[in-house]
């Protein structure tokens, strides 16, 4: 048997016990996810019996627990003082904006009261009124005019023949040409009666502009009254005090809608308290979930008889029924951990047969080995046993190395030397004399000098030493 196969089947029993030790850390990586599983849902059956515990809480002489349920009462005085507070300020901010609101109104029949008495007011107000009156019907006269001029200009613009001109200057003082262009023109001209519909065109862009005009008078004319009106209006306001008051309506508005927004939170949170929900009882509930993972089951179904609800006893039916779960996985997982550490062993000693043989092999030219598959992997079997050293198992494979005769040309010098032998060995099938296992530190096997490693059942070696 050649070198390279004893290497195949050394690494193919490699390869085996990776496959091995695969699936032996993928099972175990298995169950130990199972376990975590178990107990997150363990977790969260004990803080249902917790949130149950808190809402109807059981007589029990346990300090801790009785703690926690005396908190949880504190919360619920705290958020029902908290609402209170709230929703007391909230009326009070109402009433404070009812009678701002109430002054505000008085003081607005008191300012018109005082501008009705005033005769300046009253002929500007009238001035006002005809102002905004005449505005609005300028501003439609104004919008029919800008929709029919611009729609009779944009005809003369479509004319292709009359923006011909038009571009080309034709009867305007800078309009020049060669004698043969401008009679060219003047015939066009002729044709489309440019002088009429010039004279047409001037006309509507003349009252275009016209109509613009009058209407930004009358916009002008009524801002100038609107702004005198403003004015004697806000001396009103300001001799009673009229912007103060709405500067204090506005931040009265603002406190109240806070208090109202801090109201409904605390309402909110007081509900959600009550019923078993919101962050604040979860928290209490989660820490006396972890005092009840530290009681006994006896403990625990002595708790739950005592409350109305049925809940929390089947909840401690099915967390008993898992950690049953959880002790027999608990078991497995050791069973496979040693199963792993065994596998891996075994894989790493496998590993340095290959390493040690790979290293000691001589030039398969000259030598082969004298062993069948099966008692290759007779010899490779009892790596299983702990007490054999991989050394040992290279040093029987070597001892069945034998030599090969093959004729060289003299012209070739070719020699080998073995280890530390000065001759080599040239008889033909000649095999060493020992052929057992040997787990000494030191040996020789005839035409091989044999370095390996020291090892003690597959753990970490070193290649100083030497059989």
């Amino acid at each position: 048997m050649q070198a390279r196969i004893v290497e195949s089947i050394i690494s193919k029993r490699i390869d085996e016990f990776k496959d091995f030790l695969n699936s032996a850390n993928q099972q175990l990586e298995d169950t130990h996810q199972q376990i975590l599983n178990l107990k997150r849902e363990q977790v969260t059956i004990y803080q249902k019996i917790a949130a149950i515990f808190l809402l109807e809480p059981p007589e029990n002489d346990n300090q801790q627990i009785q703690m926690l349920i005396t908190q949880l009462h504190e919360l619920f005085a705290q958020l029902k003082n908290s609402f209170r507070e709230f929703e007391q300020l909230t009326l009070e901010y109402q009433g404070k904006l009812s009678n701002t609101l109430s002054k505000i109104d008085k003081l607005t029949v008191e300012k018109a009261m005082l501008l009705e008495s005033d005769s300046d007011y009253l002929s500007l107000f009238e001035r006002f009124k005809e102002a905004e009156e005449s505005l609005e019907k300028e501003a439609l006269a104004f919008n029919e005019s800008q929709r029919e001029f611009s729609q009779k200009l944009a005809q003369y613009h479509q004319n292709r023949c009359y923006h011909y001109l038009i571009k080309r200057g034709f009867g305007e003082k800078f309009y020049r040409g060669f004698w043969i262009f401008r009679n060219l023109d003047a015939w066009v001209a002729r044709y489309i009666n440019f002088a009429e519909n010039y004279k047409n065109q001037k006309i509507l862009e003349s009252l275009l502009k016209e109509s613009q005009y009058r209407y930004d008078n009358k916009k002008e004319l009524y801002q100038l009254i609107f702004q005198q009106k403003e004015q004697k209006e806000q001396e009103i306001e300001n001799k009673l005090k009229l912007p103060q008051l709405s500067i204090e309506r506005i931040q009265v508005e603002q406190i109240l809608a806070s208090y109202q927004k801090k109201k409904e939170k605390a309402y909110q949170d007081l509900n959600n308290t009550e019923r078993g929900q919101g962050n604040q009882f979860h928290k209490i509930a989660n820490q006396l979930a972890d005092i009840m993972q530290q009681q006994s089951i006896s403990t625990l179904e002595r708790l739950t008889l005592q409350t109305k609800s049925i809940e929390d006893d089947i909840l401690l039916q099915t967390l008993s029924t898992l950690q049953k779960q959880i002790h027999q996985l608990e078991m497995q997982l050791s069973k496979l951990k040693q199963n792993s550490e065994a596998l891996e062993q075994t894989y790493n000693r496998f590993n340095q047969v290959f390493f040690i043989f790979k290293k000691n092999n001589i030039p398969s030219d000259f030598y082969e080995y004298d062993i069948s598959s099966s008692n290759l992997n007779g010899l490779l079997d009892k790596l299983l046993d702990e007490a054999v050293f991989p050394e040992t198992i290279v040093h029987a494979i070597i001892a069945n190395r034998i030599h090969i005769n093959r004729n060289h040309s003299s012209s070739s010098g070719w020699s080998v030397g073995w280890g530390s032998s000065s001759t080599t060995p040239r008889s033909s099938h000649r095999r060493p004399s020992s052929s057992g296992f040997s787990s000494g530190s030191s040996s020789s096997s005839r035409g091989s000098g044999f370095s390996s490693t020291s090892s003690s059942g597959g753990g970490g070696f070193k290649t100083t030493d030497s059989f």
